[in-house]
């Protein structure tokens, strides 16, 4: 089976070197789009609505990333452990509730009363645990997809 992709003609080294710069490039994109979203909300002041389609991409296009690197094997996973991913689930949680904390009661000068922190900690709870779960199972795919082709 001949490969005609764009890289073919490159011997591995340069392949290797190729790949580096595409994935610096892509990593640097990545934060560059949040970044972006962050200086939007925060310094301009304006509406989630101005940038949602920004947001979403950018949110969308790292969880496909993360599950593709455990798909495909880029991120080594042995043996999947329950610790490990309550450990996980609780860095998630921890995180996005730092950062709701900070964007509604810092930014905003009402802030949240006790009934809307409690709802949207409903919803990091929630959020967080899909995410994880889409993790696990990109995981547990590609684990499998590693072990059949390692039996051919």
């Amino acid at each position: 089976m001949k490969n005609k992709g764009p890289f073919s003609k490159l011997d591995e080294r340069n392949k290797q070197v190729a790949f580096k710069v595409i994935a610096v490039m892509y990593f640097l994109t990545i934060i560059g789009m949040q970044l972006i979203v962050i200086y939007r909300q925060f310094a301009l002041g304006q509406s989630i609505s101005d940038f949602e389609d920004l947001a979403i991409l950018t949110t969308v296009n790292s969880l496909f990333l993360v599950s593709a690197l455990l798909y495909f094997g880029a991120v080594p996973i042995q043996k999947i452990k329950i610790k490990t991913i309550l450990q996980g689930y609780l860095v998630i949680i921890v995180f996005g509730s730092i950062f709701t904390y900070a964007k509604y009661n810092i930014f905003n000068s009402p802030g949240l009363s006790f009934e809307q922190l409690f709802d949207k900690l409903i919803i990091i709870f929630s959020v967080s645990g899909l995410i994880v779960l889409f993790f696990v199972i990109f995981s547990l795919l590609g684990k499998r997809r590693l072990e059949k082709e390692l039996e051919d």
